[in-house]
């Protein structure tokens, strides 16, 4: 069976893109949620007044509150995911073909126990689970050469991934577990990395 995606008619297709105000909300929800944090404990601290303190709050709250409601306003499904495995990637048929579409319209990607998936402001992210969680320098080094091996090989072997992911920055998030419970340990970002502790 020959590949659907080598027609020189097939037109090209690119990756949905954020909202830009979806773009400006990812960007600020961290430092917001902390902010909000950091005044909520000073406020118990008697560090800042108690209305600073529920400034913190309403903050903090606003900030988790939009990162549940706002992705579905953006159109972005997080629990849409798409399994791929070398079997598929050799014989390219329909079940790969479906795959690489879904990733294209925003589904994460699972091959070879690391998850890829687009972000704003043109960035790759690929998501990788960390054995222990009191991991050092070297062993979050040796997930995220690993993370860019498999990312390496799966460009090698797909044009179509390839394509899609043409131009955009690559970084590692090595994470906690991989339920709802899941949060970063840390960011390798071009060899760099970067602690989220």
């Amino acid at each position: 069976m020959t590949n659907p995606y080598d027609s020189p008619h097939a037109a090209s297709q690119e990756p949905n893109a954020a909202p830009i105000w979806y773009t400006w909300f990812y960007q600020l929800y961290w430092p917001a949620w902390w902010i909000g944090t950091a005044l909520i404990a000073g406020s118990w601290f008697g560090i800042v007044s108690s209305n600073v303190g529920w400034i913190g709050f309403g903050l903090a709250g606003a900030a988790a509150l939009g990162s549940y409601i706002l992705p579905s306003l953006a159109g972005i499904k997080a629990e849409d995911y798409v399994i791929l495995d070398s079997r598929l990637l050799r014989t390219k048929g329909d079940a790969y073909v479906d795959a690489i579409e879904r990733f294209k319209n925003g589904a994460s990607l699972m091959y070879d126990g690391v998850a890829f998936g687009f972000r704003p402001n043109d960035e790759i992210a690929c998501g990788i689970v960390a054995d222990n969680t009191d991991m050092g320098d070297e062993a979050a080094m040796s997930l995220a050469n690993h993370a860019q091996f498999v990312f390496d090989s799966l460009k090698s072997e797909s044009a179509e991934f390839r394509s899609a992911v043409l131009g955009r920055q690559f970084r590692v998030s090595i994470m906690s577990s991989m339920d709802q419970s899941a949060r970063e340990l840390c960011r390798v970002v071009d060899g760099r990395l970067e602690w989220r502790r």
